[in-house]
């Protein structure tokens, strides 16, 4: 989510120039915004830990639950028994 709240930001501060630096006027709302975005996505951890993380616990599920890993790209890695 935070990704996607990153995304948003930095495309409305390109689409908003020069304004989404200032506080003030048209351009305050994104400046807010791209600001916040890292305040938001720092609590919860770096992009690659959380990444790591998620990675680790679909790995358990997917252990626990009898699945296997398969092939070298992603979403090919499970498969049933």
């Amino acid at each position: 989510a935070t990704t996607t709240f990153e995304f948003c930001a930095r495309e409305a501060s390109q689409i908003f120039g020069g304004l989404s630096y200032s506080r003030g006027g048209q351009g305050a709302k994104v400046e807010r915004l791209y600001r916040d975005v890292r305040a938001y996505a720092i609590p919860g951890g770096s992009e690659e830990i959380m990444l790591d993380l998620s990675i680790r616990q679909s790995l358990r599920v997917h252990k626990a639950l009898g699945m296997k890993l398969r092939g070298s790209v992603p979403w090919a890695w499970f498969e049933s028994k």
